[in-house]
């Protein structure tokens, strides 16, 4: 068994390298993003939510893929059909256990690889549900296992020649990480998914991130147009290297909806001021790498005051004004479209060959169905000059 899924990810990436060494012959378009009343609406029954804890999206099949940590399961759906085809629950432990699903990655309908935060183990599914391998990894000293979260900071996994990219978070106080600390930690270590080794990769933040106090230090990193990219909640540049290993640089990427100085940590804080730092300030999320346009998109959160009678553990899923940035494959920033608070979820959206499709299941959009999750298409057009 052990021999066939290293064949199947030997041929899997020899497919990838293939297909990413493959000339573009796409032009350079300046796009924006335009809202198309165009909606997906997806049925759903007791066993799934309206708001998923992650959604991927698998062009081979037309597979849409949601996590529900509740259950440890995850929903796919046929976008073709708009129907639920299938509904994989796991166990925790024994033989068939998988441990606590935080993320997965859909390579292909045959490698969906599932992600715990709490255990260095992969777990390699299909669509079956059947376990056709586990790899038990070692993590480097004072660093998570791979921190693969659908949700929130995409940074999907990136599979070259058998070995596996991951982002990781390292251990210690936030409270007390200082620049100079900061810019010697790692943001992502490689897998050997032979052997199960892990090393660095000298992909670091960067040496000037708080030169004025501390910032939460979340990353999301996206790999496309021969870079490694990422971006970071409290900083409006993007920052890549060409290989791994090469000078971190950086370009500038700023909103024009949030302000030139970013908030600091509020060190004096308690744990409410904490969460509205983190969920209301002034900030960046996602960034995602689009290969159907050649194309990179960043959410930008904009400055927003919350209904105080929102409960601390809803107030993430209760989000503010937004908006996505569009930057070409050398990171120009193309455009930037802003959404209003309370219509879009912006953590549930997926990238397809038409467009973004993101969720309208915000808690407090009078429209939200309890039976169905229901998406607009956010179009990609041509902007004008």
């Amino acid at each position: 068994m052990k021999k066939s899924f290293l064949f199947l990810l030997i041929i899997s990436c020899l497919g990838l390298t293939f297909y990413s060494c493959k000339k573009s012959d796409k032009e350079s378009k300046n796009f924006e993003l335009n809202e198309s009343q165009i909606q997906l609406i997806l049925p759903i029954d007791d066993s799934s939510s309206n708001i998923s804890d992650g959604l991927t999206y698998l062009q081979e099949e037309n597979f849409l893929f949601s996590l529900n940590w509740m259950q440890n399961s995850i929903q796919i759906y046929d976008l073709n059909s708009r129907k639920k085809v299938k509904d994989l629950k796991f166990e925790y432990e024994g033989p068939f256990g998988v441990l606590d699903i935080m993320g997965i990655y859909p390579h292909s309908v045959d490698s969906i690889f599932l992600f715990n935060q709490l255990e260095p183990q992969i777990t390699l599914i299909d669509t079956s549900g059947r376990i056709k391998s586990k790899l038990a990894y070692q993590t480097p000293d004072q660093y998570s296992p791979a921190f693969i979260h659908n949700a929130y900071f995409s940074s999907p996994p990136i599979l070259e020649n058998n070995r596996l990219l991951v982002k990781t978070h390292f251990y210690g106080p936030l409270q007390n990480m200082t620049q100079s600390e900061l810019q010697e930690k790692e943001l992502a270590y490689e897998i050997d998914l032979k052997t199960g080794k892990t090393w660095f990769l000298d992909f670091k933040f960067p040496k000037d991130y708080m030169p004025d106090g501390l910032k939460l230090f979340e990353a999301s990193i996206a790999k496309g147009a021969g870079k490694y990219v990422y971006s970071l909640f409290g900083d409006h540049r993007l920052f890549f290297v060409e290989e791994l290993g090469d000078s971190l640089q950086s370009v500038n990427g700023k909103s024009d909806y949030l302000p030139e100085s970013l908030p600091l940590f509020p060190l004096k804080g308690d744990g409410l001021d904490f969460r509205k730092y983190s969920y209301y300030s002034p900030h960046y999320e996602s960034l995602e790498y689009d290969p159907y346009r050649e194309v990179f998109i960043r959410f930008a959160f904009h400055p927003y005051e919350q209904d105080e009678s929102v409960s601390p553990s809803d107030m993430r899923n209760h989000s503010g004004p937004f908006s996505i940035q569009v930057f070409d494959k050398d990171l120009n920033l193309m455009s930037e479209t802003p959404f209003p608070a309370n219509r879009y979820h912006p953590f549930d959206y997926f990238i397809t060959p038409e467009g973004i499709y993101i969720s309208t299941s915000h808690p407090l959009n009078p429209e939200i169905k309890e039976d169905e999750i229901k998406f607009e298409l956010l179009e990609f057009v041509e902007k004008k000059e």
